[in-house]
């Protein structure tokens, strides 16, 4: 049974005029911080209600303090963005359901780069929402950039590439597709990409640029380019979106034994955090 909204229909189509719903989830802590000044960024220049959750561990010694400190992330959003809409949740007994009823928000949470343990909810939510989740490093500052999409070879790239193209028409900035691949490893040469007997690196760019060229023609306004490079998906992506304002990249649905032998692109880059990375079910 589709269950999509007509708002939620609008916002994937454009329109700029659908307010957008943003649920920011916080700790308190310094992370939460830098995802709070993502959100400002981002209402300055769109229609959007923003939610803002404690998700800080209740029986922490300093709970009731980063309880204040959510509070007065609502306070300051209100005080700078005083059209936007701030709702408060104190805190969620149940971090599934409240991803489950985001469905058709975005979520942003704030995370440690090269540190995930100090904030478990970022992977959580990017390994588990049913929407589009942002996580922004605690180091993050505004920046020009373009919208980096990384293409993976084992997973449909449209939900990521519909996220980026609006993204990118709404900053006003480019598009830029980048596939790594490894010398070996599932998905090398996915049966898609297969020009029978040009050389490995020829078939990833050849497939790459078709990919790209779809995407241009139907959307001509949005420019774009593509790169296709050979070394460690991570280490390459990372290094890649260093200049780009927003890192996009699709949530595998390889099966569990796979994940586990071969890992996770977007749990990998919550690692590094080269930027802000949108990760999309």
């Amino acid at each position: 049974m589709n269950t999509t909204t007509p708002l939620a229909e609008a916002r994937r189509a454009g329109d700029p005029s659908a307010t957008e719903r943003i649920l920011l989830a916080s700790d308190g802590g310094h992370a939460s911080a830098a995802a709070l000044r993502w959100v400002i960024e981002r209402v300055a220049h769109r229609s959007a209600d923003v939610e803002i959750v404690n998700v800080s561990d209740p029986t922490a010694t300093d709970a009731a303090e980063r309880r204040v400190r959510v509070g007065g992330m609502a306070r300051v959003l209100t005080t700078i963005s005083p059209s936007v809409q701030v709702t408060v949740t104190d805190s969620v007994a149940d971090p599934l359901e409240l991803l489950a009823r985001a469905r058709e928000d975005i979520v942003v949470v704030g995370a440690h780069r090269g540190d995930r343990k100090r904030t478990p909810f970022a992977e959580f939510a990017a390994s588990r929402a049913e929407g589009p989740v942002v996580v922004v490093p605690s180091e993050w500052i505004c920046r020009e950039g373009p919208v980096m999409v990384g293409v993976g070879a084992e997973d449909d790239v449209t939900a990521a590439l519909a996220f980026a193209e609006r993204e990118a028409a709404a900053r006003g900035e480019d598009i830029r597709l980048i596939h790594a691949w490894q010398t070996t490893g599932l998905g090398e040469v996915p049966p898609a990409w297969d020009f029978g007997t040009e050389s490995i690196p020829e078939r990833q760019r050849r497939a790459l640029e078709r990919l790209a060229q779809l995407e241009r023609e139907s959307h001509p306004d949005v420019p774009l380019t593509s790169e296709a490079v050979q070394g460690r998906v991570v280490a390459r992506l990372t290094e890649a979106a260093r200049t780009a304002s927003l890192l996009v990249v699709g949530r595998s649905h390889r099966n569990t034994v796979v994940r586990a032998m071969f890992g996770s692109t977007a749990n990998g880059l919550l690692g590094t955090l080269p930027c802000p990375v949108a990760v999309i079910p």
